[in-house]
């Protein structure tokens, strides 16, 4: 064998990681469904019932805000129903205009909601793009499992 070249797995040496990086996986999907359901959850609380403001907006107003706020985080849900990797990657994208529109709003009023939908955004980001990169890796490790001989 030559220098360059790399020893090939063994099938038990793969199914030990395909199983590391299924529980990784685990961990990512229970991350990222758990922040994005409680950012929509957030996200149409403050809309009705903003934090430490009178409410003088027409309902109509709200209901308008709230959908514009809803759908660009809607679009993603078919994706993780179908557990497609990209969807994963492409909310990572999806979620940057909300960091946009919070992070001048905790830089300025700082209140305790404001750092709670950044740090919920954060954790979004970071387990979405995660998530994404685990399930490219265990489709390969199947693929490399599925095509070894088994000797």
């Amino acid at each position: 064998m030559n220098k360059t070249e790399a020893a090939m797995p063994t099938l038990g040496e793969l199914n030990n990681a395909l199983t590391s990086v299924s529980k990784k996986l685990s961990l990512g999907f229970l991350l990222t469904h758990g922040s994005f359901g409680l950012f929509v959850v957030l996200i149409s609380w403050f809309n009705f019932y903003p934090p430490g403001e009178a409410t003088d907006q027409s309902f109509a107003s709200s209901m308008k805000l709230w959908v514009v706020k809803l759908i660009p985080l809607l679009i993603f849900v078919p994706g993780f129903i179908t557990r497609r990797y990209r969807t994963y990657s492409w909310l990572c994208f999806g979620i940057l205009p909300y960091f946009i529109w919070l992070t001048p709003l905790v830089m300025a009023r700082g209140a305790w909601s404001d750092w709670v939908m950044i740090s919920l955004i954060v954790i979004l980001f970071i387990s979405s793009m995660m998530t994404s990169r685990w399930m490219q890796q265990q489709s390969y490790l199947g693929w490399q499992i599925s095509h070894t001989p088994s000797n």
